[in-house]
């Protein structure tokens, strides 16, 4: 049974940064600068293993817990595939990772602070390009023991990407606008890691991302199918699902003037 709780805890690397219930929230001052957290909840993963056979393995491993902050400066400081100025802008940043079999509890926070806009795009692209590798290191000298030999061999899967990535989105003084790249997204279908984020969802596995974003000032004016504001204006919320980006990408497109 062993394997049916790696299978599943290997599958939340593939997961990590555009499924199950995710969560982006940007904070945005007037003067441009602000921070940027996405959280990651996949407690699901853990449910669904129990459910498929591997309840008796999981409460041999329960009691053993995973509570950690980690610098990502620690994590990328001797990294070949990270250059000198993409090491500067993650610096400050943090990976909070948090994990119970027993409570059925996997989430992940990542932080970062940023001084303009435009770093927003790169801090997501730079996060995909790390944050994998990094939670397979934890676990593989993690407390969850044999768990952790579900990590080995994971080089294999192919590289994280994101919603974001086939949407450009571009920031100004007083507006913020998300609109499909359709050079990009022609090939969606051929991304085998958003392919395998679709398949989890034909398994009866929730698959939604949210993004907030707080304004600096009120919105003066909004668009976009699935962009909602708050009662005071200062706060956009965007949430998709999976079956969104595949049938229905216009629904992740905004445009908020403020």
């Amino acid at each position: 049974m062993k394997k049916v709780i790696i299978t599943f805890l290997s599958a939340t690397v593939i997961l990590l940064t555009s499924c199950l219930e995710t969560v982006q929230e940007i904070t945005l001052k007037a003067d441009g600068t602000g921070t940027i957290s996405t959280t990651s909840d996949m407690g699901v993963i853990l449910g669904m293993a129990k459910n498929m056979g591997g309840g008796d393995q999981m409460e041999k491993m329960g009691g053993k817990k995973v509570d950690t902050t980690i610098a990502i400066i620690g994590m990328i400081d001797t990294a070949q595939n990270v250059t000198t100025d993409e090491k500067a802008l993650m610096k400050d940043g943090t990976m909070t990772l948090k994990m119970s079999l027993a409570d059925e509890q996997f989430n992940t926070k990542i932080f970062f602070p940023f001084s303009n806009p435009d770093q927003i795009v790169q801090l997501n692209k730079l996060s995909n390009k790390v944050i994998g590798s990094a939670i397979k290191d934890q676990m593989a000298n993690s407390p969850m023991g044999d768990a952790g030999e579900g990590m080995q061999g994971m080089g294999e899967m192919p590289d994280a990407t994101s919603f974001d990535d086939y949407f450009d989105i571009k920031f100004t003084d007083d507006k913020i606008e998300r609109t499909i790249n359709k050079e990009k997204y022609a090939k969606a279908e051929s991304d085998e890691y958003l392919a395998g984020i679709k398949q989890a969802s034909s398994m009866g596995i929730p698959v939604t991302s949210t993004l907030i974003i707080n304004l600096p000032r009120p919105a003066e004016k909004v668009e976009g199918k699935n962009a909602k504001l708050s009662d005071d204006k200062m706060k956009l919320t965007v949430k998709v699902d999976i079956d969104d980006f595949f049938d229905h990408p216009e629904k992740l497109e905004f445009k908020v003037k403020f």
